[in-house]
C-alpha cells in the first residue's frame, strides 16, 4: 500500500489528490522543539488534515517529532500527543514516535530508548497501537532496536532500494522526500501490513474490538496476525516473537503455551537470534591494522584478539571478516 506523510509545511495539499493517488496519510501530530526548554507544539495543520481525511475518506495515521532521551521526558511528549491530538479521534494506521533529533538525541542510545519505550508504553495503555520512526543508519546505530521488537518500525532510507534491516522487517518504508501529490512535495512510503484491518479488529486507536467490546491495554496487540501457528518451525514462531506478534513476558508465555508451543525453547532461540543480530563485522582492506580498526570500532586491540581468536595480532589477511562487536 502506498501512502505519504504530511505536516504544515504541506499547507494546503489537497485531500481529493490524496485519495486519488495514494491509500494513506499519516500526520505530523506535533514536535518538541530543540531549543532549550524543549516546549512541545501541536502542528498547525493537524486538525485541519485530520478532519479533510475523514471526509475524503484517506486512512490516517499520526507522528510525534521527538527530542526526548530519557523514559520521562518520553512519556510526556505521549500525554501532550493524546491530550492535544488523539484523544477522541480514530486512527486507521500506527501513532508513530519520530527519532532522529541529534541535538538531544545523538549519543543517548540508552537514554533514547527508554523514551521510545515510555512513549509507546503510555499510549498504548490508552488503547493505541504504537510504532517508531527513524533511519535505517539511527535504528542500526544510535538505538538499541533489540528492545522495540514489540513495536512496529518505520524505517526511512532513500537510498532507492528495500533497505536490509537487521531486526527481522519493518511495517513500513519511506522511500523517499521527492514525491508529489497535487503539486505539492511529499514524503513516499510503503506499507507492507494491513494495519487498518489489524487496528480496527484489535480494537485499536478509538476503534472497538469486533466483538464489541473496547481494548485498552496491549496483551492483544499483535503486529501481524500469525496464521496457521500450528505448522510453524520454533524458529520461525521466535522470529515472530521478536517481531512482537506474541506480546511480551507472561502475555507471550500464555499465547505460547495456548498455540501449543513450549516457551522455554522459543525464548531460548529469541535470545539466540537477539545475540547473533548484536554481532557485527569489518572486512579488512588492504593496509588495515588490528590497531586502526580497534580506533575506529572504539575498541581495543585485545578485545579484538579474543573475540576473533587470532594468533598474531600483526598478521591479518585482505578480505578477512573480523568481528568487531
Amino acid at each position: 500500500m502506498k501512502g505519504i506523510d504530511i505536516s504544515s509545511y504541506q499547507a494546503g495539499i489537497s485531500f481529493n489528490a490524496i485519495k486519488r493517488d495514494y491509500e494513506f496519510v499519516i500526520l505530523r501530530g506535533g514536535f518538541t522543539g530543540y531549543g532549550a526548554n524543549r516546549t512541545k507544539n501541536k502542528d498547525s495543520r493537524f486538525e485541519t488534515f485530520y478532519k479533510q481525511a475523514k471526509a475524503a475518506g484517506v486512512p490516517v495515521g499520526c507522528y510525534w517529532y521527538s527530542c526526548a532521551n530519557d523514559a520521562s521526558s518520553g512519556e510526556a511528549e505521549a500525554r501532550f500527543l493524546y491530550e492535544n491530538c488523539l484523544k477522541n479521534k480514530q486512527f486507521e494506521y500506527p501513532i508513530y514516535i519520530d527519532v532522529e533529533e541529534t541535538r538531544w538525541q545523538l549519543g543517548v542510545k540508552k537514554g533514547v530508548t527508554d523514551a521510545i519505550i515510555a512513549f509507546c508504553t503510555y499510549l498504548e495503555k490508552l488503547g493505541f497501537y504504537c510504532g517508531v520512526y527513524s533511519s535505517t543508519y539511527w535504528f542500526n546505530y544510535h538505538i538499541d532496536t533489540a528492545r522495540l521488537y514489540a513495536y512496529t518500525k518505520w524505517v526511512a532510507d532513500w537510498r532507492g532500494t528495500k533497505p536490509a534491516f537487521n531486526y527481522n522487517g519493518f511495517g513500513m518504508w519511506q522511500y523517499s522526500e521527492k514525491g508529489s501529490c497535487g503539486g505539492v512535495q511529499v514524503d513516499l512510503n510503503t506499507a507492507y501490513v494491513d494495519f487498518p484491518t489489524i487496528i480496527k479488529n484489535g480494537g485499536f486507536n478509538g476503534y472497538k474490538k469486533a466483538t464489541g467490546e473496547s481494548s485498552s491495554t496491549t496483551d492483544d496487540k499483535p503486529e501481524e496476525k500469525p496464521q496457521n501457528t500450528a505448522k510453524k518451525t520454533v524458529d520461525e514462531i521466535a522470529h515472530e516473537c521478536i517481531d512482537g506478534l506474541w506480546g511480551n513476558g507472561a502475555v507471550r508465555k500464555n499465547k505460547l503455551k495456548k498455540a501449543g508451543y513450549d516457551y522455554d525453547v522459543v525464548q531460548q532461540r529469541v535470545n539466540e537470534i537477539l545475540a547473533e543480530q548484536d554481532k557485527q563485522y569489518y572486512t579488512v582492506k588492504s593496509g588495515d591494522t588490528l590497531t586502526g580498526i580497534a580506533r575506529k570500532y572504539k575498541t581495543t586491540v585485545a578485545k579484538l584478539v579474543k573475540l576473533n581468536n587470532i594468533k598474531n595480532p600483526d598478521l591479518i589477511y585482505d578480505g578477512e571478516k573480523i568481528r568487531v562487536k
